[in-house]
């Protein structure tokens, strides 16, 4: 990867980049209260059956679908409207989207991405998002989805760090443990399509619900 474009993933895979998610747990909330996310142990065990089985997986290809149709609005017209029906829950619905929106509009400050290919009606899931800016600013397939991989495996350690609570040391320890099987979920989508979307995490899905009606949040969702 050029130095140009290095840099650039750096800028858009940064917590500080403002997408706002600091804001969302993806459902974690509800777990931590529940007990079902209570140490490391647990968090990562959470974190990669998302990766193998459920959301995350499903971000991996709706994102390498985006970098695909990056050049063809009428195909990432429908991969956005794809990727929105996917949510399995209001707040996992507005997670998605608000963040998408933001991130596109923070990119483009970069001016990466032509104006007249942007889908002008359609909601901006997050996934797609970052595979469109990382397809214009010239990251690879394989880099833009272990990119996009760790944005959202970060995420969720950085709000279990603060939810256990955990302290930094442990959340460093959970990124770790976590490598090996987010290397192996990105070549397990590599050539997946949109028709291969699916899943099998309940407890993740009914956590996501559950959220909605949680007495105390601290997250958006």
């Amino acid at each position: 990867m050029e130095g140009k474009n290095f840099l650039r993933l750096l800028s858009w895979v940064s917590p500080a980049f403002p997408t706002g998610g600091y804001a969302y747990s993806h459902g974690l909330e509800w777990a931590v209260e529940n007990d079902d996310v209570h140490n490391v142990a647990s968090l990562c065990q959470w974190i990669e059956v998302l990766l193998h089985y459920g959301s995350l997986q499903n971000d991996f290809i709706i994102l390498q679908a985006a970098w695909d149709a990056a050049h063809d609005q009428a195909q990432l017209y429908d991969v956005a409207e794809f990727a929105c029906a996917c949510a399995s829950s209001r707040e996992r619905y507005e997670e998605t989207v608000y963040q998408g929106e933001a991130f596109q509009k923070a990119a483009t400050v970069w001016n990466v991405v032509p104006q007249d290919i942007i889908p002008p009606d359609v909601r901006w899931p997050l996934p797609v998002a970052q595979g469109v800016v990382f397809r214009y600013g010239g990251i690879s397939r394989q880099q833009a989805a272990l990119a996009g991989g760790y944005s959202s495996i970060a995420a969720l350690v950085s709000a279990a760090v603060r939810l256990v609570p955990l302290g930094q040391t442990d959340g460093l320890r959970a990124l770790v443990g976590l490598e090996a099987t987010l290397q192996k979920a990105a070549q397990k989508t590599h050539n997946l399509t949109l028709e291969d979307i699916g899943g099998a995490c309940f407890c993740a899905d009914l956590a996501a619900m559950h959220h909605e009606t949680q007495v105390t949040r601290l997250f958006r969702t």
